[in-house]
């Protein structure tokens, strides 16, 4: 079978799934119904896996151009499949896949959850394939429909506000994307990025150069809502903690990051290409890092804030997308590889403790972080499974989130960045020990109004199955992460593995029982008296509509303003 065969075979086979489960919910008798829905899951999760193994020998230091169909390049779809398109894949079908696994047993278990949430996976790998703008455009959109609808699909009033919020504040910037598109494509008259980049080497004007640069701009911040960095994150944590449990492990540990890669793969072409576009996107993109940043301290002290163990989880996805963003923004293929390692391990942490929470918190009937104790007793494997993810989450060895932070943290040493790295690290520590509280035993004096003494068992083969292949996944990746370091280098054309081999040594295990101190330390001043006076200041303060608005618009212009001062 020819490569982009193959290609176009992934990236579909979830929409096939989709079908089929539309076909089972027509179906009457029970049985062909179980089986119709089987070979749903199987086809449009697993199978897509399988292939990708088959691409792999195939985009190792190589990639494949084409448009679907040999259609004309003016009206033609572009794929470009390349290390960076399989990698995103791969993280992609692996969250996916575990999450629905999940969903078997804890719900949504009906075929509409499971045809949207194929969707939702189709358009996440056709994203991270797509080589033309009004194709990123509409695999967005396709995105941003299906999660809607998924963050609704508890059913719960709350659940349908932060659907809602969701989907005007992404809307909004949506059409300021086709507003960026729509310049570069009066300008150069092409949609394709191979086209794009073609037309600026060669027949650009100075003073195309400013419109094309505005037009980027439009498409950058629009992209960093749907990323959810400083300014533009408001509306993540409440869809986040809204949604069900799968839902919220997948938006999480894969939506919020495959466009910040996406328009990598377009923005660098065109920084590679064209020196005017270079010079002016490398200020751009130090905004962008410090953005990312100063996100990850920030969204940290809102997660170290929280009573609700969802929406702390929620607001630690927005710190730890910062970590990826300020790798990212250096733009050179090793940052880039480690920026991927972290995004994928963030994937497999924090889909385990979404996943775990969510089940634990069920079982309790509470989310309230003070008000559940003795969690430990709703079974081993939950339990084991949070603290994996806890562990992996605050970057202790040998779990994967110390590898991926490691590689960021070399990448920002000596700087302002990583000093703020390092306080948002002591911060992660700190609310994972407050989140931890629920499986803490009672203590004889404490006033606690949801009192898990005889809490559900959480049963399950489906549910444990997943916890228990995050938990390994978290432990194998980090034992064996100077080998995928080496393996996403050399997908993006690094020369260097983002991971040193040395990964695990004295001085390295100094300062992680130096960051579990200060950690501590941080959750004892937290939980006193005049700590918590200040944490529910800070809680109660969430974000409205028109603030979203308000730094959305207000990103637009500096970002705007600098591409016209710098110019």
């Amino acid at each position: 079978m020819k490569s982009e065969t193959l290609i176009l075979v992934q990236i579909l086979l979830p929409l096939v799934g989709a079908v089929l489960f539309f076909i089972a919910k027509l179906m009457k008798n029970q049985n062909l119904r179980r089986i119709v829905e089987v070979a749903g899951g199987i086809v449009g999760l697993f199978l897509p896996l399988v292939i990708l193994m088959l691409l792999y020998p195939m985009v190792n230091k190589s990639s494949i151009r084409f448009f679907v169909g040999n259609q004309n390049p003016l009206i033609g779809i572009a794929l470009h499949f390349d290390g960076m398109s399989w990698l995103l894949s791969i993280m992609g079908f692996i969250s996916a896949s575990i999450a629905w696994l999940y969903s078997r047993t804890a719900g949504p278990k009906s075929q509409e959850f499971s045809a949207l949430f194929l969707i939702q996976t189709f358009a996440l790998t056709a994203t991270a394939s797509s080589a033309d703008l009004f194709n990123l455009f509409v695999c967005f959109e396709i995105l941003g429909i299906a999660s809607y609808a998924l963050t609704a699909f508890s059913g719960k009033g709350r659940a349908y506000m932060a659907a809602f919020s969701y989907m005007a504040v992404s809307s909004t910037a949506m059409a300021i994307f086709l507003l960026g598109v729509f310049g570069i494509y009066r300008i150069t008259g092409s949609l394709s990025y191979d086209g794009i980049a073609r037309y600026i080497t060669e027949v650009y004007s100075e003073g195309q150069i400013v419109g094309i640069g505005l037009s980027l701009v439009c498409i950058v911040v629009a992209t960093a809502v749907r990323v959810a960095i400083l300014p533009v994150y408001g509306w993540l944590p409440e869809a986040h903690a809204s949604a069900p449990h799968a839902i919220s492990a997948v938006l999480s540990g894969v939506l919020i990051k495959v466009p910040l890669f996406a328009l990598g793969r377009f923005l660098f072409l065109l920084m590679s290409n064209v020196s005017a576009i270079d010079i002016i996107f490398k200020e751009v993109l130090d905004v962008l890092k410090f953005s990312g940043t100063l996100t990850a301290l920030v969204a940290v002290i809102f997660a170290l804030s929280q009573k609700e163990a969802k929406r702390l989880l929620a607001y630690h996805s927005v710190s730890q997308i910062g970590y990826v963003v300020s790798a990212w923004a250096i733009a050179s293929p090793v940052a880039i590889a480690a920026a991927w390692m972290h995004a994928f391990y963030h994937a497999l942490f924090k889909g385990l403790l979404f996943l775990s929470i969510g089940c634990v918190t069920d079982a309790a009937g509470s989310k309230d972080v003070y008000t559940i104790r003795n969690a430990y007793k709703t079974g081993v494997v939950p339990t084991v499974s949070f603290f994996i993810g806890a562990l992996s989450i605050s970057a202790f060895p040998p779990f994967n989130g110390f590898a991926s932070k490691a590689a960021i943290s070399y990448l920002h040493k000596g700087s302002w960045e990583y000093v703020i790295l390092s306080l948002a690290s002591i911060g992660t520590v700190a609310s994972m020990f407050k989140l931890s509280r629920i499986f803490w035993p009672i203590k004889s004096k404490e006033k606690i109004e949801t009192f898990t003494d005889n809490p559900i068992r959480i049963t399950g083969f489906w549910l444990k199955f997943s916890l228990l292949f995050f938990s390994i996944a978290c432990l194998m990746t980090g034992l064996f992460a100077p080998q995928i370091g080496a393996l996403a280098g050399s997908l993006v054309g690094s020369q260097q593995n983002p991971v040193s081999g040395k990964l695990y040594t004295f001085n390295s295990l100094q300062g992680t029982i130096l960051l579990f101190v200060q950690g501590i330390a941080l959750y004892l001043m937290v939980t006193s008296p005049l700590g918590k006076r200040i944490t529910h200041s800070i809680e109660a303060r969430r974000p409205s509509f028109a603030g979203l608005l308000f730094a959305f618009a207000l990103g637009l212009g500096m970002l705007g303003g600098l591409v016209l001062l710098r110019h």
